[in-house]
């Protein structure tokens, strides 16, 4: 119904049930919060024109059953649009609210088409009919879908900058550690960032074994049972480190490594994090920072320290490897972390240039590859870059899944085929 109401798909001519022809001049702007559905609405009555809101039910009656004539926010209504009249309708002032019932004022086929997308149980609801919109109408869309999820990730953000008493640096380390856990482990290091302060770390960041220990033993992953000497070091000097700055670990089994490769352990990925803490590059304590992006690529290269080139986990020897951090990583740490941190700077400082430097890392950068991009490729909706990929998850995750077909720019153009 507000569908039919916000894109003016109702046949005309409209009319009240008590006989006033009605032109919607301008249907309003729709309300996703409390109160009317549509605000600032312009409807001609009769010979009269009314300026106000506007208030859309299936049942007249529903009015009534929502309380709606005894709260203030709906006291300048000046239209009712119901599927189905079913009772005369009274403002707080025992006024009369003109209703239009529009049941027979839109094409059956349109509910149909409605129907059929909103019980479907494919992986898109439209999967099947897909092919009749131009592909241009996504690429069209998706700068915006690649804004809306860059304002979502923002919004998250903004909580653990909350909580780290707005340390932007803080929080740059957290979204980098998080970025490096990889899908599985995105969670538990971004905990462990929590748990192990960025202040503390930088005090002893031209050790990286201290930086090493203090992380690794934070992370659950060391044993006073340790054979070879470099862990057992690192166990000792963790204990030692663990006093003095009254830390707390998190608990064993916390970080995952199953279902992983091995080159994606969280043993090879926390020690790579102590790299880049080990380095002096001005990340991420200098946020934000004005560098190129080829140059902030750079500054994120890292590579597991010296034991590692012959270890995935501690006390088992394995082939000989530098464990270097992969371009794709460092990609996986701009687009979800450096990117949303920027843009939220940008909104925070009401400055559009980071939003705009957020917006360019993204049009910059290749795509990530996924199972969830691969399928759209399949459906004809090739992603060339960051910001198309990101645009795609976006409208996988906050339309497909939803169902929001009514708000999807697709989902419009399919419905309004039938029309």
């Amino acid at each position: 119904m507000h569908y039919l109401w916000q894109f003016r798909l109702l046949r005309s001519p409209l009319s009240c049930v008590s006989g006033e022809p009605v032109e919607v001049i301008h249907p309003g702007v729709y309300n996703r919060d409390g109160g009317p559905d549509f605000f600032n609405a312009r409807i001609r009555i009769g010979q009269t024109t009314w300026a106000g809101n506007v208030e859309i039910h299936l049942r007249a009656s529903d009015w009534y059953r929502h309380h709606h004539q005894e709260d203030p926010a709906y006291h300048n209504v000046i239209l009712h649009v119901v599927d189905t009249c079913d009772a005369d309708v009274t403002g707080a002032d025992h006024c009369p609210i003109p209703v239009v019932e529009v049941r027979s004022s839109y094409p059956p086929e349109l509910i149909s088409r409605f129907e059929a997308l909103h019980l479907a149980s494919r992986w898109i609801p439209c999967q099947n009919i897909l092919a009749e919109v131009d592909p241009a109408v996504f690429r069209l869309w998706a700068p915006a879908l690649a804004v809306e999820r860059l304002t979502d990730r923002a919004r998250t953000i903004r909580t653990w900058l909350t909580v780290a008493s707005f340390q932007w640096d803080e929080v740059a380390y957290q979204l980098v550690a998080g970025a490096l856990g990889c899908k599985i482990n995105t969670h538990p290091f971004e905990l462990l960032a929590r748990v192990t302060p960025l202040r503390i770390l930088l005090r002893h960041r031209d050790h990286l074994t201290s930086l090493e220990a203090m992380l690794f033993g934070q992370a659950g992953l060391l044993d006073p049972s340790y054979k070879e000497a470099y862990p057992a070091d690192l166990f000792r000097s963790y204990l030692f480190y663990r006093d003095k700055y009254t830390l707390h670990p998190l608990e064993r089994g916390t970080l995952k490594f199953l279902r992983l490769r091995p080159v994606n352990f969280p043993t090879i990925r926390i020690s790579q994090l102590a790299f880049l803490l080990n380095q002096r590059n001005g990340f991420p304590e200098n946020f934000p920072d004005d560098i190129p992006l080829a140059s902030r690529m750079k500054s994120l290269q890292a590579r597991a320290s010296s034991y590692w080139d012959t270890h995935y986990t501690f006390d088992r020897i394995a082939a000989s490897r530098i464990k270097k951090l992969g371009l794709d990583t460092i990609r996986l740490v701009l687009i979800n972390g450096l990117a949303p941190l920027l843009f939220l700077y940008g909104m925070e400082k009401n400055q559009d240039s980071f939003r705009e430097r957020a917006v360019a890392i993204l049009d910059e950068l290749p795509g990530e590859s996924s199972a969830l991009i691969n399928t759209w490729e399949k459906l004809g909706f090739p992603a060339g870059n960051a910001l198309f990929t990101q645009a795609l998850k976006q409208l996988k995750s906050d339309y497909c899944d939803r169902k929001r077909c009514l708000e999807c720019r697709i989902g419009v153009k399919l419905l309004r085929r039938e029309t």
